[in-house]
């Protein structure tokens, strides 16, 4: 697999109480360092205040964890590195999060703690799983109520302006970067019929975009400018929304591969040229 070029076109914000930032953002380099040294997906900042929060209340019986990250780690790397990053989530400032209704399955690996722990109640929960074959990866997964799921997909779809891969019936994901040896993804996974979301408040998605401006009719929350180029909306779930408007020329990358896909055009080459006379019509 060809290194992904061009910048992430998503990365996590995450809002510490005041004093704690610094603390997190080491916490989790040294945690990520050992699977994507390269990727700084996460950016801890501390809030000013008080989070706002608009839009739909969720109900009160929510309590399915909004976000989580994982990290697949690969057995053949050696048992000492996969132990070292599950006891790193074992000790401060780490805590074990339970999460009630998940099904326990028989873990036949090496590894078979299947826990979640987190920084804070506002953040994502996080784990480590152990894999035997294929790429490491570093998935960060969104959860959608069971009626929120397809329209989740268009509207992720619509953002990074690329197709998710659907392995399962009730999951799929996008590949934001990927090496030989290692994968980004943004995944999204449906919960069962009856169970809610609890979104994180002190989590925050960004996403570059080209234009902001034939795209925030389309969203299903009201998408507000906090800047001259930054906009906050929320998915269907409550999750957190930031767009950042870039210029055209460094998101032509991912427009290419966009149109490639959608339009059947197998040279990127080719696709560059015709996005470039497009340029005022896409």
């Amino acid at each position: 697999m060809d290194e992904t070029q061009g910048p992430l076109a998503m990365t996590v914000h995450l809002l510490a109480n005041s004093g704690h930032g610094s603390l997190l953002q080491r916490t989790l380099d040294q945690l990520l360092d050992c699977i994507c040294p390269e990727v700084r997906i996460f950016q801890v900042s501390e809030r000013a205040g008080a989070l706002e929060f608009y839009g739909k209340s969720l109900p009160k019986r929510s309590r399915f964890p909004g976000m989580s990250v994982l990290l697949f780690l690969h057995e053949s790397l050696g048992e000492e590195r996969l132990f070292r990053a599950l006891d790193a989530l074992q000790h401060s400032p780490w805590q074990c999060y339970p999460i009630q209704d998940v099904p326990r399955r028989l873990c036949p690996y090496l590894l078979a703690n299947q826990d979640f722990y987190s920084l804070d109640s506002q953040m994502p929960v996080w784990g480590v799983r152990q894999v035997h074959c294929g790429t490491e990866i570093l998935r960060v997964t969104l959860y959608c109520s069971f009626d929120n799921y397809e329209d989740a997909i268009r509207l992720y779809e619509m953002i990074l302006q690329r197709e998710a891969t659907l392995q399962k019936s009730n999951f799929c994901f996008f590949v934001l970067y990927a090496t030989e040896s290692f994968s980004l993804q943004l995944s999204l996974k449906q919960l069962p019929l009856g169970m809610s979301v609890d979104p994180k408040e002190s989590s925050v998605l960004q996403f570059k975009v080209q234009e902001i401006g034939q795209l925030v009719p389309l969203l299903p929350n009201p998408c507000i400018p906090i800047s001259s180029t930054r906009w906050q909306t929320q998915d269907y779930d409550g999750n957190k929304i930031l767009l950042q408007m870039v210029p055209w020329e460094a998101g032509l990358f991912h427009k290419c591969q966009w149109y490639q896909q959608a339009c059947g055009e197998r040279d990127c080459r080719a696709a560059a040229t015709q996005l470039e006379c497009r340029k005022g019509k896409v």
